[in-house]
């Protein structure tokens, strides 16, 4: 399995136990007795060092073409109304959490109180690899 660390790379990485999402920078990376860290930018110029296991790798970019679709793209308000609809069938159902710009993670519950607890005001339904 290959791994994609690189330069300009969109992550998501733990700050505070908050997910934050950033871009790895072209600098050295620095190994210690702690682990292996590499340098995150935020686009208002912060910057971090990371430790790799408090990285997300598998962001998505997310198309124009699935924002258009509202039955595809949607906020996370629009979301749990749509889960506690009558259509949502929970067997069926594979979305994922979202910036705007990029695909992170799947939902893993599907109830209101989770999702008011994610960290990005969108969800993408779908399947996306």
């Amino acid at each position: 399995m290959k791994i994609d660390i690189r330069a300009g790379k969109h992550v998501l990485y733990k700050q505070n136990k908050q997910w934050r999402a950033g871009v790895l920078l072209p600098a050295a990376a620095r190994v210690d007795e702690n682990g292996l860290y590499v340098m995150v930018g935020e686009p208002d110029g912060i910057e971090e060092s990371v430790e790799l296991n408090d990285l997300f790798l598998d962001a998505v970019p997310l198309d124009d073409y699935y924002k258009r679709d509202p039955d595809i793209f949607m906020t996370k308000e629009e979301y749990i109304n749509f889960i506690e609809s009558d259509d949502f069938i929970k067997g069926a159902e594979t979305a994922y959490i979202s910036d705007g710009d990029y695909i992170y993670y799947p939902i893993s519950k599907y109830n209101k109180a989770w999702l008011e607890k994610q960290p990005f005001n969108y969800v993408v339904r779908g399947q996306y690899e």
